[in-house]
């Protein structure tokens, strides 16, 4: 069997962010397939019982501990951060169109559309996400597939998904070295995802 990853993800999550900036290169350093998989991070925080916006439940040392460790990060990874101004992002029209478009710019719309949200900060809003369609080399109107009943399914399918395999945030990612899956959860573990492809990941 081969080894494959699935990284679960929200536009809304900047751990999501980083996380997308390097699982493709983990994955051909470790010959592995990547799977993108968008979810609905806030739908499932309701379903688990973990706050909408978890952030804003923390302490204000807290919060700025964990703001330094993003720009920290995002260093490390060489890679573009500012936490928006607008905060929390609605990303449901940008998980939508993620499914709505051909398989061949799904990469390439996940990530002009997260560094919309977490470098230029720009929002998701539907122009914004026009302006990421037509950067990718399509036509905005593929905007006008957000509301089909198939792409709303798809969506849904895959939050229940995550609730069902028991991702506990975003990103988390299901890795198989072609024997076992493990379930890794956060951006700061891709060494553990590395890890698991190779069979040496325990427990």
């Amino acid at each position: 069997m081969s080894k494959t990853i699935e990284c679960f993800f929200d536009y809304s999550s900047p751990f999501a962010y980083l996380a997308t900036t390097q699982i493709e290169r983990v994955a051909a350093e470790e010959g592995a397939s990547l799977t993108w998989r968008p979810f609905l991070l806030g739908a499932l925080f309701r379903t688990i019982g973990t706050p909408d916006v978890p952030i804003a439940t923390f302490s204000e040392p807290k919060r700025r501990a964990l703001l330094v460790d993003l720009q920290r990060w995002a260093r490390v990874h060489g890679v573009g951060f500012r936490f928006p101004t607008r905060f929390p992002i609605r990303s449901l029209d940008a998980l939508r169109l993620t499914y709505a478009v051909p398989e061949a710019f799904r990469a390439p719309l996940i990530h002009r559309a997260m560094r919309a949200a977490w470098v230029d900060d720009a929002g998701l809003e539907r122009d914004v996400l026009e302006e990421c369609l037509v950067d990718v080399g399509l036509d905005a109107s593929w905007m006008a597939k957000l509301d089909e009943p198939e792409i709303k399914a798809a969506l849904r399918a895959t939050t229940e998904e995550a609730e069902r395999r028991g991702a506990p945030g975003a990103p988390t990612f299901f890795v198989n070295d072609g024997t076992k899956e493990r379930m890794v959860w956060g951006q700061d573990r891709l060494e553990f995802v590395r890890l698991a492809l190779r069979g040496e990941l325990e427990p």
